[in-house]
């Protein structure tokens, strides 16, 4: 028994353990958030909502049987001599003013079955069915347009995750060349070539690359926390990175290439498209409701006395047609609105239209800056591991002070974060470009 327990429990929680401390490649990310985001879950969800609602509007088309039971016991004159004609029982003593007036109490128990079939209801059914088909269309539009999003936040969580390990490994590497310092440092106090205020300030500035590096660490963690929450995972899932997203982008096409490509892929723009056609149909519906409403009913009858009664049966078919004559001007008003909005609906795509482009235009603008920064910070990295390694010489030599040193020691891991920071902007910024022009994979 203990046994079977312990293999259905391993079971149940192999799936998460295998997830642990697994390795992750930014691609494995973007799988395990397609899966696993809530709000992707919700959106799935209310596209089988918007299915079901289309199937609810189909169903207006076809007729609507009802079946109706009734029992009654009265000695009302009206129900009394209703029941009589409908058990078809009615005898001629029953003209009698007495019998009329004070007839004895009669049961009638009734089954009956209606069928009412709508043919024409001032377009509400046919234009409801188009309306409840785009909203099928929209909402998988929507699904398509929270997925590019969830794309990109899985690679901006994953990139940040990257560079603050980068961070911490820049701030690692300096912690160890101010032990290395401080230790010669050392060293040259004992030879009396150093003062002891040179060592003192080695130690300050050990301590506070210290503290820098435990943030970083603590930086790790945050980020990959907030990777987790977005692939839907427990926040303290643990992974190991297995793919660098910072390496450098290409990007070959001119502007006009990303702007043309926007318009074409972004879902959110169809969205907008559909919206617009939903509105257009708003207004068919508005004027539709001042035609008639056109319905055919049938209906057939059973009444009895109850078993072994007398009993009778009948049958009814009607043609109904209803105009709109008059309704206090109230769906002239409703016409009105629904052209106004449908207006309003095309102003607002042609806003959408025009923002996509500013948007892609930005995201351009701004991937090409970030190229251009990473190569200046390239040059600074460069500048800064000879300027270290020049005044590290002349400090051992006598001919710099520690000031110098320590400030050269600064420079350069201010220029290897400034490095990381522009390769991690440049990578984002490419995310960027892509989800703006509706492309991310």
């Amino acid at each position: 028994m203990r046994k079977w327990l312990f293999s259905l429990i391993f079971a149940f929680f192999l799936p998460e353990l295998a997830l642990s401390s697994d390795l992750l490649t930014l691609e494995k990310a973007k799988e395990i958030a397609l899966k696993r985001n809530f709000s992707l879950i919700a959106a799935k969800l209310n596209i089988k909502a918007s299915e079901n609602r289309l199937k609810e509007a189909k169903s207006r088309f076809f007729p609507k049987i009802d079946i109706f039971l009734l029992y009654q016991r009265s000695n009302s004159p009206i129900q009394v001599f209703m029941a009589k004609l409908a058990q078809e029982d009615f005898k001629s003593q029953d003209f009698e003013i007495s019998n009329l007036n004070h007839p004895d109490a009669r049961t009638n128990l009734q089954t009956a079955i209606e069928i009412t079939q709508p043919l024409f209801k001032r377009g509400e059914v046919i234009i409801g069915y188009h309306q409840a088909k785009k909203q099928v269309e929209i909402s998988f539009l929507e699904e398509k347009a929270l997925e590019q999003y969830i794309l990109y936040r899985v690679e901006a969580a994953y990139i940040s995750w990257i560079l603050a390990k980068e961070k911490a490994s820049v701030l690692k590497k300096a912690v160890k060349t101010a032990e290395a310092n401080l230790e010669m440092i050392s060293k040259r106090l004992k030879q009396g070539l150093a003062l002891r205020s040179d060592l003192l300030q080695a130690q300050v500035h050990l301590a506070a690359l210290k503290r820098e590096w435990l943030d970083a660490k603590n930086k790790i963690k945050t980020n990959r926390s907030r990777l987790n929450l977005i692939l839907g995972l427990p926040i303290d899932t643990e992974w190991i990175p297995a793919s660098d997203p910072l390496a450098r982008s290409q990007i070959t096409k001119p502007l006009a290439y990303w702007q043309k490509l926007a318009l074409k892929n972004r879902p959110d723009l169809s969205v907008m498209k559909e919206k617009t056609a939903l509105s257009q149909l708003e207004v068919k519906k508005a004027k539709w409701r001042f035609a008639p409403e056109i319905s055919l009913k049938g209906r057939y009858e059973y009444n009895s006395q109850g078993l072994g009664g007398v009993s009778g049966d009948s049958f009814t078919f009607m043609a109904q047609a209803k105009f709109n004559l008059f309704s206090g001007f109230g769906d002239k008003a409703n016409l009105a609105r629904a052209r106004a909005e449908a207006l309003a609906a095309e102003a607002q795509l042609k806003e959408w239209e025009n923002k996509i482009i500013q948007e892609v235009e930005e995201a351009f603008l701004s991937l090409k800056t970030a190229k251009a920064q990473v190569e200046v910070s390239k040059a600074s990295v460069a500048q800064a591991e000879e300027g270290l390694r020049l005044i590290k010489k002349r400090y051992e030599n006598g001919l710099a002070n520690i000031v110098e040193l320590l400030g050269a020691e600064t420079s350069l891991k201010k220029a290897e974060l400034e490095l990381l920071t522009a390769r991690y902007r440049e990578r984002l910024a490419f995310t960027e470009l892509l989800f703006r022009t509706g492309s991310l994979e």
